[in-house]
């Protein structure tokens, strides 16, 4: 099988049409067409129902997506290495690591620039995305390491404690709450909340809290991520219930953080593919994250 039919497959995938996944490629509509249906043929499998024109994906496709997106990322590095060789370019190893984006604003910057410090001859490929995301890259070999809440939602799987974090109160400069030294579930009554996507575990856990105290929490926002919580926060939309450690990273805000009296705890793990150790570069910057993450939660909660 040619790496060029996998590698058109992801652009038809990414780019939605044949149109346009031949301008990104530099080709014409007919030769993707043919690429993609000579890929179907050497798979034995429809990979898009034709329809008036349009490309429907198949449950199929759907399947094979996460593993055909590994092949043409092994394969981009591998001709990425070998170019590098023949510059002359003999970097010892390559470290792919994955993190949700709302670490990637200082955090995991920090961590980065003590690790690449210590170890000059090591290239980092820093990915970014949801927690589901990441725990795909991981299986389809994108990723060599990531970092992941627990517990984790597939198998196959092997994790690495990290930290337990607390919940904390984010809330716009100048808040009435901010006066507080901490907040209580009790204190958000009819507080307009951002709060993060319903049905996911923290989400029960802030829920359940309101119940205890025979409230209903005020929702104006759901959010998907930190990052877009603290942001919606700085704007004075509501008030945020999230970990602190990604709040940390949002400190440069106009926010106020404080400490949530309810212990509400997230459990964060390094997370690498069940059969396949990490090699010893990946455990020094394993290493290296939770000496980081430890030393910013010792500090306790601040505000810009």
């Amino acid at each position: 099988m040619h790496f060029s039919l996998l590698e058109t497959f992801r652009a038809v995938v990414e780019k939605g049409t044949t149109q346009a996944a031949a301008e990104s490629l530099g080709l014409s509509q007919s030769a993707v067409s043919r690429r993609i249906a000579q890929l179907e043929e050497e798979l034995g499998l429809p990979l898009f129902v034709r329809d008036r024109g349009r490309l429907i994906a198949t449950r199929e496709n759907r399947l094979l997506q996460g593993q055909i997106a590994g092949l043409v990322d092994h394969g981009a590095r591998l001709t990425q290495r070998a170019g590098e060789l023949k510059a002359g370019n003999y970097a010892t190893e390559m470290l792919r690591v994955a993190f949700p984006a709302s670490l990637t604003m200082s955090i995991v910057p920090t961590i980065l620039a003590e690790f690449l410090k210590r170890n000059e001859r090591v290239q980092v490929e820093l990915h970014t995305g949801a927690y589901d995301t990441i725990e795909r890259m991981i299986l389809d070999e994108r990723a060599e390491i990531g970092f992941l809440r627990m517990p984790t939602q597939r198998t196959g799987l092997v994790t690495t404690p990290v930290i337990e974090v607390p919940t904390v109160c984010v809330m716009p400069r100048g808040h009435p709450l901010a006066e507080r030294e901490a907040v209580s579930v009790g204190d958000l009554h009819a507080v307009p909340l951002i709060l993060l996507g319903r049905m996911r575990l923290p989400r029960r856990d802030i829920d359940e809290a309101f119940w205890a105290v025979g409230l209903r929490p005020l929702v104006r926002v759901e959010a998907h991520s930190v990052q877009s919580a603290c942001a919606l926060a700085a704007r004075g939309i509501g008030v945020t219930l999230v970990n602190e450690l990604m709040a940390r990273d949002f400190a440069h805000l106009p926010i106020e953080i404080r400490p949530l009296r309810e212990r509400l705890l997230h459990r964060f793990a390094f997370a690498v593919t069940d059969g396949v150790p990490p090699t010893e570069i990946a455990r020094q910057f394993i290493d290296t994250s939770i000496t980081r993450f430890r030393s910013l939660l010792s500090e306790g909660p601040k505000s810009a």
